[in-house]
């Protein structure tokens, strides 16, 4: 009795555990290979600049939108070893709905320009854009046994 009900824990655990290593944040999005990859931990894994990352997703905003936008915006992008990327997931918690910041937009974005200077393996970057009254800040986040969820930094 006491080793079914671990096995029944065990197997909970995981599946769970596999879930939320596949999408990070609460809103999916399809369209992805998910076959493999890991998380950022400690170090950036998947090189691009802060700049280039912050000017592609306003592209995708409209102006309008753009100036009265507050809050943070996450995105998990999954970087393929050939360089090309793909948006998986998201959370948005700004004062705008997903329509009005065009998500779909963003992704289509990020899937078809956002092309990783260097990538040391398969890796899904968690980003997260705090849209603040005159600037907008980007930061890359990493998840650790250790550190738990973190800023990380090159």
């Amino acid at each position: 009795m006491k080793k079914s009900c671990l096995v029944t824990i065990a197997i909970l655990a995981f599946t769970t555990f596999t879930a939320f290593g596949q999408n990070i944040y609460p809103e999916k999005l399809e369209g992805c290979n998910t076959e493999q990859f890991g998380l950022e931990n400690d170090s950036i894994d998947a090189h691009k600049s802060n700049k280039f990352l912050s000017e592609l997703i306003v592209k995708a905003i409209e102006k309008d939108v753009l100036q009265e936008l507050r809050g943070i915006l996450k995105i998990q992008v999954i970087a393929y070893s050939d360089g090309s990327s793909c948006m998986i997931s998201y959370e948005n918690a700004t004062n705008k709905s997903e329509k009005a910041i065009n998500i779909l937009g963003i992704k289509k974005l990020i899937d078809k320009e956002l092309v990783w200077d260097s990538v040391d393996k398969v890796v899904s970057p968690m980003i997260e854009f705090y849209f603040l009254y005159d600037t907008l800040k980007v930061k890359r986040m990493g998840f650790g046994g250790k550190k738990g969820w973190h800023e990380i930094t090159d």
